[in-house]
């Protein structure tokens, strides 16, 4: 499997899991070094002491002479590869820690399979795994892929779904014709639209790897809907390869404008999974006017990569009217990730009531971590309503976990003693809608 293959079905598990952390964090890195450690011993006892990642050779096969990997040991140290990378989405670190299994062969991949379902139960890292490993059986056999992804696991999740797209994808880099026959007259209806257009995506991306032009041509043929998802598809079957992106790139300026602009887009908030500084280089490249449109996509994007590039990427050229909704959106989404460097990017903003929100939306972030600084934030939005609000939404779930630390910190905060009672007898929301989802955002 070809890295541009590799990229397209990493950068499917990224859309089916729009905020992807790696296995809990230590608990699943501990996990992880278990498995390998136990692995390591086999395998050692095994190759009679050899240095660990020697491969062996099978002596009862005619393929004695060549090299073959321990794919237990493998699965289980691309898993803890994948613990170590920490919190956020990474692409490039995936590509490398995934790297090795793309060279296991049918059988290989068959007892890889076995080993993922025997041994591994974090989501996440089965997500990952399954995907490759699927992805790579379907290059050669992929309706044999997708009764395996259809029957072994759980119908309608959204792993099977992100599965299903990753076999479809492998299976349209090949065999296209084969792959749109099967979505048409053979995939199970589960009555949603989302899962349509995640298919026709998929394909479309392994179409466009081995023929633009008819993947382009056979946009043509579908409604709204589809090709909406085809030209995405598109896009991130080419983001992968640089010679493919310069192609795609080049082959927009035929199209309709709108096609044209969609792809463009599509295709750098692909390509900002991969390398965010070439993306943004290239952002940078056009005219003033054509990179507005860029930026929105690939800032986002970029955010769960490079928090500082993407932020600084959101901002530039923005209009003073976009400024507040842009900060809100750094603050909270670079909280998550790394709370400390998010707060320290935030003191370093022009301190004006354009802040606000983000002041608002960092406080509730680090409120689950340190309410104490939360309320310190909270304190420091600049208008009169809004401050009030957030104090109150910060003391009500602080109240929740720690309420006499809560009433404390309240009460030494110097605020009038009128503010201090409409704080304390605000309606207090529902635990479950006022409490933000539960993220791991890192240091």
């Amino acid at each position: 499997m070809n890295t541009s293959r590799l990229f397209i079905l990493l950068a499917w598990v990224a859309s089916v899991v729009a905020a992807y952390f790696i296995g809990g964090g230590g608990d699943s890195v501990r996990k992880a070094e278990a498995a390998v450690s136990e692995e390591q011993a086999a395998h050692e006892a095994a190759t009679h002491d050899k240095p660990v990642g020697e491969p062996h050779l099978d002596e009862t096969t005619e393929g004695a002479r060549r090299a073959k990997p321990d794919v237990r040991l493998l699965v289980a140290r691309t898993r803890l590869e994948m613990g170590n990378m920490g919190g956020m989405m990474n692409i490039r670190g995936m590509l490398r820690a995934m790297a090795p299994i793309t060279e296991l062969d049918d059988a290989q991949v068959q007892e890889a399979l076995a080993e993922v379902e025997a041994s591994v139960r974090e989501p996440q890292q089965q997500m990952m795994l399954y995907s490759l490993l699927l992805g790579q059986w379907a290059e050669t056999d992929g309706r044999a892929a997708m009764t395996y992804a259809q029957t072994k696991l759980v119908k309608g999740s959204m792993l099977n779904m992100g599965l299903s797209s990753s076999v479809l994808t492998s299976w349209a880099s090949r065999d296209p014709e084969g792959a749109w026959k099967w979505f048409t007259s053979e995939q199970p209806d589960d009555g949603t639209d989302r899962t349509r257009e995640m298919s026709v995506t998929a394909i479309f991306a392994g179409m466009a790897g081995q023929n633009l032009d008819a993947a382009l041509a056979r946009v043509s043929t579908l409604d709204e809907a589809a090709r909406n998802a085809a030209l995405n598809g598109i896009a991130n079957g080419m983001a992968g390869d640089a010679a493919a992106r310069r192609r795609l790139i080049d082959r927009t300026a035929s199209l309709p404008p709108e096609q044209g602009a969609q792809l463009r887009q599509s295709l750098v908030g692909q390509w900002a999974w991969s390398n965010p500084d070439e993306a943004v280089a290239w952002i940078r490249s056009l005219p003033a006017e054509e990179q507005k449109p860029l930026r929105t996509s690939a800032g986002q994007r970029i955010m769960n990569v490079k928090p500082a590039l993407g932020a600084e990427l959101a901002l530039e050229g923005a209009e003073e009217k976009d400024k507040p909704q842009i900060y809100e959106m750094v603050a909270s989404q670079w909280a998550y990730m790394d709370a400390r460097a998010a707060g320290d990017w935030l003191t370093k903003q022009p301190q004006g009531p354009e802040l606000d929100g983000a002041r608002t939306s960092y406080a509730r972030v680090i409120m689950q971590r340190d309410p104490a600084a939360a309320l310190d934030w909270a304190r420091s939005v600049q208008d009169e309503q809004k401050r009030t609000e957030s104090v109150t939404s910060v003391y009500q779930l602080w109240r929740v976990k720690d309420a006499a630390a809560a009433e404390a910190a309240l009460t030494a905060a110097g605020l009038p003693p009128a503010l201090l009672k409409q704080i304390r007898e605000a309606p207090s929301p529902e635990a479950t809608k006022a409490t933000p989802s539960v993220r791991s955002y890192g240091k």
